[in-house]
């Protein structure tokens, strides 16, 4: 602490003691002490500055993360909500001899109740597999959440969206949908490579699984 001594006009006499004590004077002129008052601020604010900057880049990672995982949460309960899962079980109790008997039976025009649920899902796991392709979802996350219904659905419609391709010209007709599958596929066979993903009700693997 320094302590201000009377003096002649256009200087100030700071002391590190106490007037009545003796003090070691040491003169200094008004110029000298705003620019000492002038640094101590410009100091103190680049500090006060520092230190705003990165409480707000803290909070902005936790917001972030927060909201990430929110995300990730309402994507993970829709997949595998009831009615989803009510879908994939009747996708798998399908069957047919081949393109047309399957438009016949599950095709828009034949049965457009049993279609329009097939397309509900495969529009949302089209959308999971853009976001997993550009980088918005984890792929392991995203293996771990849907790796048995996905696959499974994946692996006994390929067939019919390679078909539809073809017969609508339209070479990208689900194409998130195809990414996700293969994607999960492949994290698959590094670890489970023995596993065995039925793609039919009747197959006994399902009894084994559920």
């Amino acid at each position: 602490m320094f302590y201000v001594i009377n003096t002649p006009v256009d200087s100030i006499v700071l002391s590190s003691l106490p007037p009545d004590s003796n003090p070691v004077i040491l003169l200094v002129d008004a110029q000298t002490v705003g620019v000492l008052v002038t640094a101590t601020s410009v100091t103190v604010a680049a500090i006060y500055y520092v230190l705003t900057l990165k409480t707000n880049q803290r909070n902005l990672k936790t917001n972030l993360e927060t909201r990430q995982s929110q995300f990730m949460s309402q994507i993970s309960d829709e997949i595998n909500s009831l009615e989803n899962w009510k879908i994939v079980w009747e996708l798998l109790a399908m069957e047919w001899t081949d393109w047309e008997d399957f438009e016949k039976k599950y095709g828009s025009t034949g049965n457009p109740e049993a279609a329009a649920r097939r397309f509900s899902l495969f529009g949302k796991l089209e959308n999971v597999g853009w976001l997993l392709k550009n980088g918005m979802l984890d792929p392991e996350w995203v293996h771990s959440q849907f790796h048995v219904n996905v696959t499974m659905v994946w692996l006994k419609f390929e067939p019919q969206i390679m078909q539809m391709r073809k017969a609508m010209r339209s070479p990208t007709i689900f194409m998130g949908f195809e990414y996700l599958g293969r994607k999960i596929l492949e994290i698959e066979k590094i670890k489970a490579p023995e596993a065995v993903l039925p793609t039919d009700l009747k197959d006994t693997n399902i009894s084994r699984m559920y």
